[in-house]
């Protein structure tokens, strides 16, 4: 099963750019919304034109929300979030319940013994062979995957999750019949976590960071690009975490994260299909009431100082050459932040657009250009990303050299009404067509719910893109696109090293 870390970003934009020429009456009217006694918010969409019901779970935490030495936790909680409860997953509990404490035991003299100032490897080594041995002893207690095919075997599609630094949320869907199935399981996977193979799915979380970030010239890239553009703000670690944090989190940091941040009131769940109000009422008293009710998290405090001067980091890879650009922008909060979706479809998105007219259809100097606002969240201050990768005989200096000319012929004279005017009727026919997707609409609902207090305030931003005017966009690149306010990353190839 796919579990994506990095943020659902297409999904959740959506809510914050949509046309207001579009009628949104009959969605609207669609929507429900209860909150049980212990803080946790209900939302639904009703659509019963077919028997299926999807499912979200949205919690508020993400990458965001971690400290040192448990960067990547709340990845690593997303994982174990698949393993089961007391009841699902196991032949004996308690079994299982007494290896735990062993496996715990000897971890913490591992750790123990890494942190003394000359550690003696031969008894970290004894240490990690008697606990591989608990963990073989454990994994005969597992019935393997069954959270996941208990469901799946009742008609369970699309299962899966995704991490990123603003959020963790959790999808699937079942027939309409199957609701009552879904609130006993997901209710139990917040409510009864036991963190089964926790030090089974360390590897496997490990090797995901080697093949998503260490083996990867863009994961390295991705990686490296955020270290250098924040000094202070928590976007600047990646959302899988360092190795070494990866290697030495204990079940007891899960425990307490878990317990700070699975909360009712941190959370929010949401429902659309062939669900009716009364019928998920009723279900969720009889299996959420008993969640803890906790408190929904602070914004971090944290500000990101300005930018004083370019900053540049090259990669040497047996790769193809790759340039990557970030400046600081505002978090989704900001007015500003619509205009930059706007100013995607002027510069990369599509035929017509700026630079790829100029570097990929006109001048050939480039395989493909991107331009993004919000990485590696929008919750906070973050970037907007302008990207290429250069043809075969051109070079990473070419595309950035052609980026800055297009900005600058922006900042001189903006753009023409005309191209503006095209430029929102794209926007908006793409937007509008993600609404086919009702799963797509409610995590952008969920999103506003929680970053912007309200599910009712993602459709009251549906208008600021008519507002956007050829000024803003003047005074947007004026303001945000400049050298001193921005972070370059390059790829270049190995052999292209001079000696």
């Amino acid at each position: 099963m796919k579990r994506q870390i990095y943020v659902l970003v297409l999904l959740v934009l959506f809510s914050f750019t949509l046309s207001a020429d579009f009628d949104f009456s009959k969605i609207k009217n669609n929507i429900s919304e209860f909150t049980l006694p212990n803080g946790l918010k209900f939302i639904l969409l009703e659509d019963h034109s077919v028997p299926i019901a999807n499912f979200v779970t949205y919690a508020n935490v993400g990458g965001s929300d971690e400290r040192i030495g448990i960067y990547g936790i709340s990845h690593f909680l997303e994982h174990m979030a698949f393993k089961g409860t007391s009841e699902i997953g196991t032949k004996s509990y308690q079994a299982e319940k007494k290896l735990f404490a062993k496996m715990d035991a000897i971890f913490d003299k591992i750790l123990i013994e890494k942190g003394n100032m000359n550690p003696d490897k031969e008894k970290i080594k004894t240490l990690e062979k008697e606990l591989e041995k608990l963990k073989e002893e454990a994994a005969t207690h597992v019935v393997e995957n069954e959270f996941i095919n208990l469901l799946e075997r009742h008609g369970a599609t699309g299962m899966n999750a995704g991490t990123s630094k603003d959020m963790t949320v959790y999808i699937y869907s079942l027939p309409s019949n199957k609701v009552e199935l879904w609130a006993y399981m997901e209710s139990s996977r917040f409510t009864d976590p036991i963190f089964r193979e926790f030090y089974r799915e360390r590897g496997v979380i490990q090797e995901e960071r080697r093949v998503v970030v260490e083996n990867t010239p863009i994961g390295k890239m991705l990686e490296r690009i955020l270290s250098l553009a924040f000094a202070a703000h928590p976007y600047r670690i990646s959302i899988v975490g360092p190795m070494s944090n990866i290697d030495n989190i204990t079940r007891a940091d899960m425990t307490r994260y878990f317990k700070t941040n699975y909360t009712a009131r941190n959370m929010v769940v949401g429902v659309t299909g062939d669900v009716y109000p009364d019928q998920l009422k009723k279900l969720a008293k009889k299996y959420f009431s008993t969640m803890i009710s906790g408190k929904k998290n602070h914004r971090i405090l944290t500000v990101e100082p300005e930018q004083l001067g370019e900053k540049s980091i090259t990669l040497y890879e047996d790769s193809q050459p790759i340039l990557l650009v970030g400046y600081h922008i505002p978090s989704v909060l900001h007015e500003d932040f619509v205009k930059f979706n706007v100013l995607n479809i002027i510069l990369t998105n599509g035929r017509s657009s700026r630079l790829r007219k100029k570097m990929v259809i006109d001048d050939k100097t480039a395989m493909g250009v991107l331009s993004f606002a919000g990485y590696p969240g929008n919750k906070y201050s973050t970037l907007y990303l302008i990207g290429a990768v250069p043809n075969s005989g051109h070079s990473t200096d070419e595309m950035l050299k052609t980026i800055d000319e297009e900005i600058e012929k922006i900042k001189k004279d903006s753009v023409s009404e005309e191209e503006l005017a095209a430029a929102k009727t794209r926007l908006k026919v793409s937007i509008i067509r993600q609404l086919g997707s009702n799963r797509g609409l409610l995590i952008g609902l969920l999103h506003a719910e929680m970053v912007l207090g309200s599910w009712q305030k993602a459709f009251d931003n549906l208008a600021a893109i008519e507002k956007v005017t050829t000024d803003d966009i003047h005074q947007l690149v004026n303001t945000y696109l400049t050298k001193t306010n921005r972070s370059i990353a390059r790829i270049e190839k190995k052999e292209e090293v001079k000696k």
